[in-house]
């Protein structure tokens, strides 16, 4: 398709809060926490390069965090041999970059830069992180001199994709870990700060009066993995959402079946224990939704979704964040209109989907009320319908009661055997 009481127990501050309705945090997460990070150093990069500025330049050095942290080896190191987890966690891209120097001889540009930000990792590693103060990590003397073919993924082969998936301490690549192509940088570690944070994601509120009087709205949008066909793992996952909703007597009123963008409305009417009735609508689109293809489909239903949903399911690629960029979206689609007023929650559930969409939506909707769930590691698509339903289930309970967010979360990761994604939910 990422601070000395929480080393001595961020579970047990978890549990506890849970117990009243506002939790001290910037994001909740069974198996996630968020610090923040600093760090200086220096690199080279080739005079003709393609990045534009020494800005550029600097954040595609800083990228390379990503590919570290997804190493087998560190995930070993901080989490545990037997750990079948995709990595540590990762930044969020949106990170301050200070250019404090800046040379060019010999054909080569030399920079030095400081760079700080928050990053969501997992717990266990966190905790181990944080009891040091800091975290050393071989980044690239030249991100343009370390691209090796068998250092990375084998699907995603190309340099372009190479700092999201490179291991340089991969048996036969330790040498992208060592000088002189590797210089070790002190990654200073600590406490991300505290803030009100709901811990509940207010159902009643949410299927009550939100703006659309009876009506409980959700929106969900699958996207293609590679093809826009019936082959493609994209259109399995949308079918199998079909079935689902069928399964619980959902109705099915179908647009476009015969298309590449078909567009599924499930209705059901639900009783709660309290004798209350509510109306739920889900619109289900199947579509393909690079922000560089030319089809205006996807950015207009996002809009209509931003809109008027109580609930936005976003299940595709991140597009390194290019894919829900507004104001990409607005050139095709028009202004967007986020409703001040209403409780939304967004779960965009695509890879690393916490490092590249959570300022996109605080900079639109600020005032708003946004619950933005989210995953700090690469997500699958074959593990995306049975992670969706564990979410959907609450909403369609018929329970009056509100739920904390962290059984919900729970009850989601539970689905991966095992495994995390570092779900998590943060509120904007």
């Amino acid at each position: 398709m990422i601070q000395s009481l929480v080393i001595t127990g961020l579970s047990t501050i978890f549990t506890l809060l849970l117990g009243s309705s506002w939790a001290q945090a910037q994001i909740l997460g069974p198996s996630a926490a968020e610090v923040k990070f600093s760090y200086t150093t220096s690199f080279e990069a080739p005079e003709d390069n393609e990045e534009g500025s020494d800005e550029a330049l600097a954040e595609l050095h800083a990228s390379h965090i990503f590919g570290i942290f997804s190493s087998p080896t560190l995930i070993a190191k901080y989490i545990g041999a037997n750990d079948v987890s995709g990595g540590l966690g990762g930044p969020r891209t949106q990170m301050k970059i200070k250019i404090l120097s800046s040379r060019t001889a010999n054909g080569l540009i030399s920079i030095k830069y400081s760079n700080s930000g928050k990053m969501i990792l997992n717990k266990v590693a966190a905790k181990k992180i944080l009891a040091q103060g800091s975290l050393v990590l071989p980044m690239p003397a030249n991100p343009y001199e370390i691209y090796d073919k068998k250092c990375t993924d084998d699907h995603y082969t190309e340099f372009g994709d190479f700092w999201y998936f490179y291991d340089p301490f991969r048996a036969g690549c330790e040498h992208l870990s060592q000088s002189p192509m590797a210089v070790n940088v002190n990654l200073k570690i600590t406490p991300s700060e505290f803030k009100k944070l709901q811990v509940t994601p207010k159902l009643p509120t949410l299927r009550g009066n939100n703006g659309n009087g009876d009506l409980f709205s959700i929106y969900i949008i699958s996207g293609y993995d590679e093809k826009a066909n019936k082959s493609d793992v994209g259109y399995r996952g949308f079918k199998e959402i079909q079935d689902e909703l069928k399964q619980r007597g959902f109705g099915i009123s179908r647009k476009r079946p015969n298309t590449n963008t078909p567009l599924n409305i499930y209705t059901k009417t639900i009783t709660l224990d309290n004798g209350k009735s509510i109306e739920i609508e889900i619109n289900h689109l199947l579509v393909s939704t690079d922000i560089g293809i030319k089809s205006n489909v996807f950015a207009k239903f996002f809009k209509e979704a931003v809109s008027v949903a109580d609930v936005i399911v976003y299940g595709g690629h991140s597009g390194l964040g290019g894919n829900l960029d507004i104001p990409s979206l607005e050139e095709k689609a028009g202004k967007f209109k986020f409703n001040s007023k209403k409780n939304q929650i967004f779960f965009f559930d695509s890879c690393s989907s916490y490092s590249y969409y959570l300022e996109h939506f605080a900079v639109e909707k600020t005032k708003a009320k946004i619950d933005i769930m989210s995953n700090g590691l690469s997500s699958l698509f074959g593990t995306s319908t049975v992670v969706l339903f564990a979410f959907l289930d609450h909403l369609f309970s018929t329970s009056s009661k509100d739920v904390p967010w962290m059984t919900i979360l729970s009850d989601m990761e539970n689905t991966l055997g095992g495994d995390t994604y570092l779900l998590n939910v943060g509120g904007i």
